[in-house]
């Protein structure tokens, strides 16, 4: 065979007409794909069946805005584009997805992080999509109750659904040593007005719902959220069968598909997809309540950050060990074929056409220049997923408000140096510090002001502190450093110096006004027959040692605390 030859008598070849091989190129590939098009569109079409297959959808819920995207999928037309006539079923307290997609009611369902559990403890069911990238799972306490975190929840009753739905809940509990014995668990009313009237201590909530109840009656509440404790849980995840993912692969790559197109639709028309729940699923919210849970939706999903759907095989591996470090299951071994993976196969005519397009292409020079450009736009997305794993990172180890470590995050970075100083027998030095006085700014200048005072000191603390060094909010007003390879001479000198600065720090107010604050600061050196948050509470004791000395001083341990 003869191979074409490239004529340069001339001294220019076709490298030296960019803009007639482009046109070349464009001319012959789209010669091509026409062809494959044409051949491909049979078997491709095939896929989709002539009439609408019928599909029972069970929801975790009630109709809300929480499943807008499948509602979206349904009533604009992407179920039935993909074959699909479905069937969106509420859910309640009888009515579980897991128990209806296995007992063969539903096809597919979504579930929280039960989905996973159920898995690792041998139940044949598969994820297709993890629509929420984190939980809406909460613990909902009055703030008039004091309950801030899992260990005031010891000896108190907690209003919960029970079984593998309070997974995420026994993990934070189990990983903050609190034994769930230890906490008064019993049946949820489902009623929100339980707690208010004192029939519960604690309220297992969703951030999309239960605080705009309070939150529209004015009563102040705190929320015991598992990823500030490190339980970190994908949630509303889209699954099926196994057996359906077997026998059907196709069909659930559609329906997977469909769904997240009516997501992304949901997610960028709000408003619509509103008046069609009220309209068509007879939902009783108010339009401010699911305007509420949109915005919150939106918070859980990140779509800014991931593509709806995304799933992390790694995270949930993460998931499957804190199950099985909490002695939840007994392995992970059916962790493997959890996440879906779809079936891309090509047909053999197909495939025959794209490979001698290939071939026909490596003849020619211009397909130098087409997968360099190719490889530039991978480089670019990939430097752009970088990025957006760096910034969701950041979001998941920074409080909001003073972009300090959040108290997860320092707990985390506390445990590394520990283990440091433990191994090469260093140490390190801890200052707990506690702003004097603090509600009354809030009461007398309002929230706006005291998050300004935060604020402050967290830049003051940010360009104070060393490189090596890690601060972080520990609390409402209270900020914690730590100061790795400091003896506790330096770290009081520190303190003290940090104090003083505190002290004459003004901030100020949008009416023109300054203030100023004080502090209460406690300063301790990690001993070595120290375990786990000694130091830590050793240094609280004396922050608050220094508060009944009459605030606004340093006080540094001596050994007797």
């Amino acid at each position: 065979m003869n191979k074409p030859k490239v004529v340069q008598s001339t001294g220019r070849s076709l490298i030296g007409k960019p803009l007639r091989c482009v046109l070349l190129a464009v001319c012959l590939l789209w010669s091509f794909l026409a062809v494959a098009a044409e051949k491909a569109s049979a078997p491709i079409q095939s896929l989709i069946p002539t009439r609408l297959e019928p599909i029972r959808f069970q929801l975790r819920w009630h109709h809300q805005f929480q499943f807008a995207g499948y509602y979206a999928a349904k009533e604009k037309g992407f179920y039935q584009q993909a074959g699909f006539d479905v069937t969106l079923v509420a859910g309640s307290p009888e009515r579980q997805p897991v128990t209806e997609v296995l007992a063969g009611r539903a096809q597919y369902g979504e579930a929280n992080s039960e989905v996973l559990l159920e898995r690792l403890r041998g139940t044949p069911i598969v994820a297709l999509a993890a629509i929420f990238q984190h939980s809406p799972s909460v613990l909902v306490t009055l703030k008039s109750s004091g309950i801030k975190q899992p260990a005031d929840l010891v000896g108190k009753r907690v209003m919960s659904v029970g079984d593998d739905a309070d997974a995420g809940f026994l993990a934070m509990f189990l990983a903050q040593k609190i034994d769930p014995k230890q906490v008064d668990m019993i049946p949820s009313s489902y009623q929100i007005q339980d707690l208010v009237d004192g029939k519960a201590d604690a309220f297992n909530s969703y951030l999309t719902n239960e605080p705009f109840y309070l939150e529209e009656r004015g009563i102040e509440y705190n929320l015991i959220n598992p990823r500030d404790y490190g339980i970190d849980f994908y949630s509303d995840i889209l699954f099926t069968t196994e057996q359906e993912v077997q026998r059907n692969p196709e069909r659930a790559a559609r329906f997977k598909q469909a769904t997240i197109q009516g997501w992304n639709y949901a997610l960028a028309h709000p408003e619509e997809i509103i008046q069609i729940i009220r309209s068509k699923y007879n939902s009783k919210k108010s339009l401010n309540h699911m305007r509420f849970e949109a915005l919150s939706v939106q918070e859980l999903i990140m779509p800014q950050f991931v593509e709806v759907g995304y799933m992390n095989p790694q995270r949930f591996e993460q998931m499957a060990n804190v199950f099985l470090q909490q002695s939840m299951v007994d392995n992970i071994d059916k962790l493997a074929g959890f996440v879906f993976t779809e079936n891309k196969k090509m047909s053999d005519d197909v495939m025959s056409l794209l490979i001698t397009i290939c071939i026909f292409l490596v003849a020619l020079f211009l397909v130098a220049m087409l997968l360099a450009l190719f490889n530039h736009r991978l480089q670019n997305e990939v430097k752009e997923r970088k990025g957006a794993e760096e910034k969701l990172k950041k979001l998941a180890d920074t409080d909001p408000l003073t972009q300090l470590l959040n108290r997860r995050a320092f707990a985390q970075r506390y445990n590394e140096e520990l283990a440091r100083a433990q191994r090469y027998n260093d140490t390190f030095s801890i200052i707990l510090i506690d702003l004097d006085f603090f509600k009354k700014v809030n009461d007398r200048y309002g929230h706006e002001a005291g998050d300004r005072v935060l604020a402050s000191l967290a830049e003051l603390l940010r360009n104070d502190k060393r490189e090596t060094d890690s601060c972080g909010r520990f609390g409402g007003e209270e900020f914690i450093l730590l100061l790795p390879k400091t003896p506790l001479e330096e770290a009081t000198v520190y303190a003290y110096r940090l104090c003083e600065s505190i002290r004459n720090n003004f901030v100020s107010l949008r009416e023109g006004e300054e203030i100023n604050v004080t502090a209460s600061v406690g300063v301790v050196e990690w001993l070595p027959e120290e375990q786990d948050e000694a130091t830590i509470i050793r240094a609280d004791n004396l922050l608050y040692q220094a508060k009944s000395q009459g605030r606004d001083q340093v006080v540094v341990c001596t050994g007797d605390i």
